[in-house]
């Protein structure tokens, strides 16, 4: 049975680094060794400081699959493309790979980022480290609960991980999308809690609905529901962490799934690109700068690929 990244699934933590990556030219046989031995690396963190909740996932983008892995691809594993609608835009911005780590100390955060660049540095650039951190007992930078109602336990797996009957060969993988969001903190609060409610379609205490006669269609609780037109739950498993300093904030989205079309689809229905007339309200004070498509192999696929 294929092992999956155990960062994948894991619980929320206080403290994440997110390094978006591009590998030097020539030095894929070299990489793919190292890559198998992350795993192993971040474990033996995890167990000498088992208080920090340390956890790691290591995702390869779409258009850097082929070069690292020549042998086999996922079956829906597709670059992002660039959305537009109207003035809605979504920026693609490919890059080979992603290293998410995270952590309830911030020291063990910092060490085993040390560590896991000890051991890819030769043959990698680093292009961006986002740090990344829990806010308010799960609030993101606007005040509200972050996805209210998310996903526990075993349900988890369900939506995030590919099966055994759906692509054997990359079981217990998972395809990952990943955007960063910028926040117009100011004009944001310069609403009203009632006024910032109605745009959420939640209560900004609870995280609970406000009550239907004022929820609107085009709210963030409507149009960023996990549902397709069809009424189909979309698999998606939300990893987000608020970043942010004085003058730039806003929100890593980082979507696992089982399903390699549900993150676009999902961002298709906030846009209004998918049979519905409007967007979600929330885009007009939050504004992506960055998106790419990658996929998280399981660690035996990995290992195999490495000859170890």
């Amino acid at each position: 049975m294929a092992r999956e990244q155990f960062g994948i699934c894991a619980e929320a933590n206080l403290h994440g680094f997110v390094f978006l990556i591009n590998v030097l030219d020539g030095h894929h046989a070299l990489l793919r060794v190292q890559l198998a031995r992350l795993h192993a690396l971040i474990q033996r963190l995890s167990d000498q400081f088992s208080e920090s909740n340390l956890s790691a996932v290591i995702a390869v983008g779409a258009g850097y699959w082929d070069s690292l892995y020549p042998s086999a691809r996922p079956q829906e594993l597709q670059s992002f493309p660039p959305l537009v609608v109207d003035d809605l835009d979504m920026p693609a911005s490919p890059f080979d790979l992603l290293l998410q780590i995270r952590s309830d100390r911030y020291d063990v955060l910092h060490l085993a980022a040390q560590q896991c660049f000890q051991l890819l540095q030769p043959h990698v650039e680093v292009q961006e480290q986002i740090h990344a951190f829990r806010y308010m007992d799960g609030r993101d930078l606007t005040g509200f609960i972050d996805q209210p109602g998310a996903p526990k336990g075993k349900r988890k797996r369900e939506l995030a991980l590919v099966s055994e009957d759906n692509d054997p060969l990359f079981a217990g993988g998972s395809y990952l999308h990943f955007q960063r969001y910028r926040l117009d903190l100011n004009r944001w609060q310069q609403l009203t809690q009632n006024q910032q409610e109605l745009i959420m379609g939640y209560k900004k205490m609870d995280g609970s609905f406000i009550a239907s006669a004022q929820l609107s269609g085009q709210s963030h609780a409507v149009t960023a529901a996990l549902t397709s037109e069809e009424s189909r739950v979309l698999p998606l498993l939300f990893q987000n962490m608020p970043y942010g300093q004085l003058k730039v904030q806003g929100m890593l989205t980082l979507g696992f799934s089982a399903d390699g079309r549900a993150y676009l689809q999902w961002l298709k229905n906030r846009m209004g690109q998918s049979g519905q007339q409007n967007y979600d309200l929330l885009l007009d004070y939050v504004q992506a700068d960055c998106g790419a498509a990658f996929f998280a192999p399981s660690i035996s696929f990995m290992e195999q690929e490495a000859g170890l």
